[in-house]
């Protein structure tokens, strides 16, 4: 069980992550078809307006969560909340292409995960941290699961400028829960001072280095579907984009109901390697569903099997990675964990645009040999993990 001070710090982590990735979410099915109509859009500049935050999040990753580490949690979440904030009034008022790119990359640097989770980290005893972060994990897929249904309604209504104000006004609110209601780590004498130099230290450890292989392969598979599956629902199996929501809200809703037992299974039970297994095997299953059966029942066995085994991976791993970092290097840690997510969702939409050409059948292919060899590198590798 939680203590109040956990449920409140929870609370208010919680909120942060969700007003965030809601910005994100919302505006990931009506951002495009909005800025190329925009003064000086052209088809390169309306991609680089929708991936640039991506991209400044990738790079910014590592050095807040140093910062974190230097100077503090609060600080540098607050920074990036005033980031993301100013970014998303930009975006509201935008009137043109270079506006909003300009807008999408300040918004970018509001990288506040690496100091989230290692505050949360810091404030919540480890052997509840695995549940922790499964309230925040089927927090951000519900958001997903609302996002995806309620944005093109949201945009029809109000318009997009209006999803960036109320994602900015909802991040304001998180920022001043945070500074008001949930206190900085007590200092400690350091054993360890920051400095990017740490980096060597942290991949010196062959589980923490396994962590950011899965997490970047993990979101490199999740870009790489999202690609190629919506086309070929369309294209393939005649089901309009604007349906395809009924195929992701309930899968989604199915994965999260699983993701609890599964949590308590590794926490209470102390089998978090066994569920990580299970995790990859089950997205390794739903690559070789779809590559055997190709019918819509694959492209949603496939779906399914993805999304189960990704929500038994999602608290895990942050958890896994917060156990095994020392307490100064925490929030280097994060910070490279999540670049490694950054890149690989990156190297995703790469290899997407890819397969979009080849083929559905070679993304398939190529993903379920990735995620065999990673199922056997993480069965030979992964040391079991003590408290």
């Amino acid at each position: 069980m939680f203590t109040p001070e956990e449920k409140k710090t929870l609370a208010g982590i919680t909120f942060a992550v969700v007003a965030r990735m809601l910005g994100l979410f919302l505006l990931l099915p009506v951002l495009a078809p909005y800025v190329k109509d925009m003064e000086g859009s052209t088809p390169m500049l309306t991609g680089i307006a929708v991936g640039i935050y991506g991209l400044t999040q990738a790079l910014l990753q590592i050095p807040f969560g140093l910062l974190s580490d230097k100077y503090g949690r609060k600080p540098v979440i607050t920074f990036g909340f005033l980031a993301y904030i100013a970014g998303s009034l930009l975006g509201g008022i935008a009137g043109n292409i270079w506006t909003m790119i300009i807008a999408r990359l300040i918004q970018g640097a509001g990288a506040i995960s690496s100091a989230a989770v290692s505050l949360a980290a810091d404030l919540i005893r480890e052997e509840v941290r695995t549940r922790a972060f499964a309230h925040i994990g089927a927090s951000v897929g519900l958001v997903f699961a609302f996002s995806i249904t309620v944005a093109p309604i949201i945009a029809g209504k109000f318009g997009v400028p209006f999803i960036f104000f109320l994602t900015a006004f909802l991040s304001l609110l998180a920022m001043l829960y945070i500074l008001l209601f949930i206190k900085e780590p007590a200092n400690h004498h350091r054993e360890i001072e920051p400095s990017i130099k740490n980096v060597k230290i942290i991949l010196g450890d062959r589980n923490i280095l396994l962590l950011n292989l899965s997490v970047g392969l993990l979101h490199a598979f999740l870009v790489s579907i999202f690609t190629v599956i919506p086309i070929e629902l369309i294209k393939s199996y005649n089901f309009p984009k604007p349906e395809h929501w009924k195929i992701y809200l309930p899968i989604i809703l199915v994965s999260i109901a699983l993701m609890v037992p599964s949590t308590i299974i590794a926490e209470k039970k102390g089998k978090i390697k066994e569920v990580f297994l299970l995790g990859v095997a089950l997205i390794t299953l739903g690559f070789v569903s779809h590559l055997f059966v190709h019918s819509f029942a694959g492209v949603v066995a496939l779906l399914l099997l993805y999304f189960v085994g990704f929500h038994f991976l999602e608290p895990i791993m942050p958890s896994l990675l917060t156990k095994l970092s020392h307490r100064d290097t925490r929030g280097l840690s994060v910070g490279i964990y999540n670049t490694s997510q950054f890149v690989g969702a990156f190297l995703g939409g790469a290899l997407g645009g890819v397969f979009l050409k080849l083929g559905v059948v070679h993304m398939l292919v190529f993903n379920l040999i990735l995620s065999c060899i990673w199922f056997v590198v993480l069965y030979l590798g992964l040391s079991p993990v003590r408290r």
